[in-house]
């Protein structure tokens, strides 16, 4: 991670529009937060980690709201979602819509780390802060806010939680995060993390546009290698998982690191640093091979499903639908 992480424009689009809405003049704000108005028409744009903590800053004082973070997480405008979150919103499930997000986090902010993890019955959904120093807690007010919100917008009102954990100490407001979350709390603790029931992952996503989504995710590829270009190590370990995709034998971080002339916890160590990780390349390249070869339409699906490693056509298929919101032979199809 690099010494002054960038956000996207998008994740601070909302807070800006609310201090616009209730009323403080433009040219004011623009002046002190350094952004023009204009520069949040750019999906492309990005700005420093500090410009978000002053936007914060500047929130807070004139609102005179010390929960303005809940506050505009609670929002959703489907107008002004990031590139990730429209392409998340476009998946199957929300089990697959959360992956998406994951895979594509550093788009929207370069300096925190989100994860979704299972165990038995339930599910966690966590946030990370490369450095304490970039922990700003109305930005993870509104990013916990943001994510109940959204899943109840794609899914419905049944959403609840089972907890809420935060880095932070209790604040003065604890009544409206009560009335935000609606769930039990549990402050300075290690990491900022959701529960919730398993089930709610299988939940059936509202509205959903597969063709949408392919879009949005290859914008999303792109934004991604723009901002975080393949390093050396990333460029080999992609090779050596390309020559061995159809081994599973030899699909693992070990081997990699041994092609490599590493030790395991130096690769791991390596390509965490860049926020990638052995897995997340794999499901790249895999994509990757898996619409070349569908294009190309030179061997069949299952042997396309064979070359990538999958033991099951259904398998295949199942990963594919996950990746573009379509069967392999629809994409096929598509593409001829």
């Amino acid at each position: 991670m690099h010494s002054d992480p960038t956000i996207s424009v998008s994740t601070i689009i909302d807070v800006y529009y609310i201090l616009l809405e209730k009323g403080m003049d433009e040219g004011v704000l623009e002046a002190r937060s350094g952004i023009a108005l204009s520069k949040l028409e750019d999906p492309d744009a990005r700005v420093s980690i500090s410009t978000l903590n002053t936007l914060w800053a500047i929130a807070k004082e004139y609102t005179k709201n010390p929960a303005i973070g809940l506050y505009v997480g609670n929002r959703v405008d489907p107008n002004r979602l990031s590139v990730v979150a429209q392409a998340s919103f476009q998946c199957e499930t929300i089990l697959q819509g959360l992956q998406k997000y994951v895979t594509f986090f550093s788009i929207v902010n370069q300096a925190a780390n989100m994860a979704i993890s299972q165990d038995g019955e339930l599910a966690t959904l966590e946030f990370r802060f490369e450095s304490p120093e970039f922990y700003s807690i109305p930005e993870i007010e509104r990013m916990m806010a943001s994510a109940l919100a959204r899943c109840r917008y794609l899914v419905g009102d049944t959403i609840k939680a089972k907890q809420f954990s935060f880095q932070h100490a209790c604040p003065d407001y604890l009544d409206v995060y009560q009335e935000t979350f609606k769930a039990p709390l549990l402050f300075d603790q290690d990491i900022s993390a959701i529960v919730f029931e398993r089930g709610l992952l299988d939940a059936k996503i509202k509205h959903r546009n597969p063709y949408l989504m392919n879009v949005m995710t290859n914008y999303a590829e792109k934004l991604l290698k723009k901002i975080q270009p393949s390093s050396d190590v990333q460029k080999s370990v992609r090779v050596f998982i390309k020559k061995h995709l159809s081994d599973d034998s030899k699909m693992d971080v070990k081997k990699a690191a041994q092609a490599l002339n590493m030790s395991r916890h130096t690769l791991y160590r390596k390509l965490k640093k860049e926020t990638v990780s052995f897995q997340s390349l794999v499901e790249e390249v895999r994509r990757e091979e898996a619409e070349r070869h569908l294009k190309d339409n030179l061997v069949s699906i299952s042997e396309v499903a064979f070359l990538l490693g999958f033991s099951e056509l259904s398998a295949f298929s199942r990963a594919f639908k996950r990746w573009t919101g379509e069967s392999p032979a629809q994409y096929r199809e598509r593409n001829k």
